[in-house]
């Protein structure tokens, strides 16, 4: 009996087991999904700098073998996760979300399947600023502001935008003016206005427009009495005079005695009147002090209204890099040009627009456009015509462009001495922008003499510019309107571009073509603390541009050209072209120098071609030119150079043909210096 049970437990038991179903495959699927690479939508950022000045769709992909049950996204590194479900659980299977968070965000995305497994996360960046950048103007309250403040406006991003606010253009009372800070000791008594143009780094833009009424007051005059006296505009004992009658004058207004006090002042505007020779500090103290007497007479004008407008703005446009490829060789073409662009440094993007530039200038002007860059493939030559004197004889001019690199991108023994020879044998250069950032004093420099200086830095800039963080707005001087690159410019205009510093002053050495006016970006808005800081720059003389002779050939370099946009400017263009057309030797030019004459007289007096008395009066005489050019007496440099004229003229000074060439330098020299002094 007790066995027949135990029979029948066993046969339970088994049977109940036999009633549990298998653990389904699922239950034991570990396998996390395979999270694929996401997307962006647009793909291209509909900003600069690439930002996003919308919301952008996050596309995420994964597969998985038992089927994918929902994605998840991250904006705050993990901290929480948002689902994004998946109908149907297939292995395969795509989900999007839309992504509307500010800010540079490190979105973190991923993939869970139907058992739970949840696959490692990826990460994509996502940057968005939808909101233009904003100003305010700290120094201006209620609409007011005094006669001897500084207005530098305040630039902010809303938070968390892309930031590198720039300030693209600004005007004074509706007039185009370079951005920086305003005194208001410049301003007229009254109402103003001051708009700055704004953009950040997504290209975000907006214009504020502030109307404001520049008042005056006893400590405001005061100050100015003391400002002119130290600039040397008003004399000192006029000032003291001037000082005494504003304190008098204040003392009785401030006793309640109005109608003394204005007579004290109109007292003051007879000193100023008689005491101060005719200018903006006569007139500034005048009209100061009659504001004075009005104010105590409680007879002033009514204010018209005042107050911050803004209204939307375009931002800078964004310039895709060009398409390049060879230009086909014309047998027709009147002559042959090299680009050369290799660099083994810092590569200036706008190096495939100036290209696509020269090949269209090449179109229009009927020579052919060679290119040796081995970092442009679809357009460069197979090999360096560096190589080969030979081969590099073959173009009539060779561009330079922003070639950077240090020791440099020609190797010292096997193509810069044919680059030399081919110079030394009438070559011609045209070096643009980062030309004069590419090999080393120490080691190669000629090549900083034919360039006329090595860059040693530049300042800083904004983002803001789109596609030139580092530009800022100048103000450029034409200097010479006879040569072919410059003739078209006026004698002022405004660029916005990155400006070089050199390691040297090249005026005395080279024939200056463009320089650029200091005073008008020393204190730029758009470059750091330099509102409040200036600029360290050249000391207020700074050549840009120039041409010269040198080593038998002609070199022409322009140091403008960074900005991308240059490129499409058909008057930036001219500039390039008048530097090619005139070191080809296909447009005269006069790039006389005084190095080149000051060579030449050594050279003749070493060799004998020259009398030793003879050399001297020359250099003599141009030391004396030189001189006077630098200190812009062009008077005295044409009279200097009369004398060499002289020197040349005799036959007892030398050889016929030293004396020639000698007498040619002198009288190029000369009109250079008659066409300066009739500027």
């Amino acid at each position: 009996m007790r066995r027949r049970f135990h029979a029948l437990a066993v046969a339970a038991c088994v049977t109940a087991a036999a009633l549990i179903p298998a653990a389904p495959s699922w239950a034991e699927e570990t396998t996390p999904p395979t999270i694929n690479v996401a997307t962006l939508s647009p793909s291209a950022p509909t900003g600069q700098n690439n930002w996003y000045r919308d919301p952008v769709t996050l596309n995420m992909s994964a597969t998985d073998d038992v089927g994918i049950a929902k994605f998840q996204y991250s904006l705050n590194a993990g901290a929480a996760y948002i689902d994004v479900p998946v109908e149907g659980a297939p292995a395969t299977a795509t989900a999007s979300a839309v992504i509307t968070q500010e800010g540079n965000t490190s979105v973190r995305y991923r993939a869970v399947d139907t058992s739970g497994n949840v696959a490692a996360f990826r990460s994509i960046s996502v940057r968005i600023d939808t909101r233009a950048p904003a100003a305010s103007y700290p120094a201006i309250t209620d609409g007011h502001v005094g006669h001897v403040a500084t207005l530098i406006p305040t630039r902010t991003d809303p938070a968390p935008g892309s930031g590198g606010v720039a300030v693209l253009n600004m005007y004074l009372d509706g007039k185009l003016v370079p951005p920086l800070p305003v005194q208001t000791s410049d301003l007229s008594l009254g109402v103003h206005t001051l708009a700055v143009h704004l953009s950040d780094a997504a290209s975000n833009s907006a214009k504020y427009t502030q109307t404001f009424i520049v008042t005056t007051s006893f400590a405001d005059v005061g100050t100015l009495i003391a400002r002119f006296v130290t600039a040397g505009s008003v004399p000192a004992e006029v000032g003291a005079a001037l000082q005494a009658k504003l304190d008098e004058a204040k003392a009785l207004a401030d006793a309640g005695s109005a109608k003394q006090a204005s007579q004290v002042l109109k007292e003051s505007v007879s000193i100023a009147n008689g005491q101060i020779k005719p200018g903006s500090a006569r007139s500034t103290i005048m009209d100061d002090t009659r504001y004075l007497i009005d104010q105590l007479k409680d007879r002033l004008a009514p204010e018209p209204a005042t107050g911050l407008e803004s209204e939307p703005a375009e931002g800078p446009k964004f310039i895709p890099d060009p398409v390049l490829t060879p230009l086909p060789h014309n047998p027709d073409a009147d002559y042959n040009v090299l680009v050369f662009s290799k660099t083994t440094g810092f590569r200036h993007d706008h190096i495939s627009h100036t290209v696509a530039a020269i090949q269209k200038l090449g179109i229009e002007r009927n020579f052919n456009v060679d290119v040796y860059d081995p970092q442009l493939p679809t357009v460069t030559l197979p090999t360096s015509p560096f190589l080969s004197l030979d081969t590099l004889k073959k173009y009539d001019t060779i561009v330079f462009e922003s070639n950077v690199g240090h020791p440099g991108p020609l190797n010292a023994i096997t193509e810069q001495p044919n680059f030399e020879a081919y110079m030394n044998q009438g070559g011609g250069y045209v070096g643009i922008h980062g030309a004069a950032d590419s090999f080393e004093l120490r080691t190669w420099p000629w090549y900083g003499n034919l360039v006329g200086g090595f860059f040693t830095n530049h300042p800083s800039g904004q983002n803001g510019f789109g596609q030139c963080g580092s530009c800022i707005h100048a103000e450029v001087v034409t200097e010479d309107k006879k040569h072919p690159a410059t003739a078209h410019l006026p004698a002022k205009w405004m660029t916005v571009d990155e400006l070089y510093n050199f390691d040297r002053n090249m005026r005395a050495d080279v024939h200056t073509l463009l320089s650029l006016n200091e005073d008008s970006y020393q204190r730029s808005l758009n470059s750091g603390n330099a509102a409040t800081n200036p600029l360290r720059l050249m000391n207020g003389d700074h050549p840009i541009a120039w041409c010269q002779n040198w080593g038998g050939g002609k070199a022409f370099s322009n140091i403008l050209g960074h900005f991308r946009t240059h490129y499409y400017d058909d008057s930036f263009m001219r500039i390039i072209l008048g530097g090619i057309e005139t070191t080809a030797d296909r447009t005269d030019a006069n790039c006389s120098s005084y190095r080149e004459t000051s060579l030449l007289i050594e050279a003749d007096r070493t060799a004998g071609l020259l009398t030793e008395s003879a050399a001297d009066a020359a250099d003599a005489a141009l030391d004396i030119a030189r001189d006077s050019y630098l200190a812009t007496n062009y008077t005295s440099a044409i009279s200097a150079l009369n004398s060499i004229v002289s020197v040349a003229n005799l036959k007892a000074s030398g050889d016929a043909a030293a004396r020639s060439e000698l007498l040619r330098q002198a009288r190029e020299l000369r009109e250079w210096m008659q066409n300066l002094n009739r500027r």
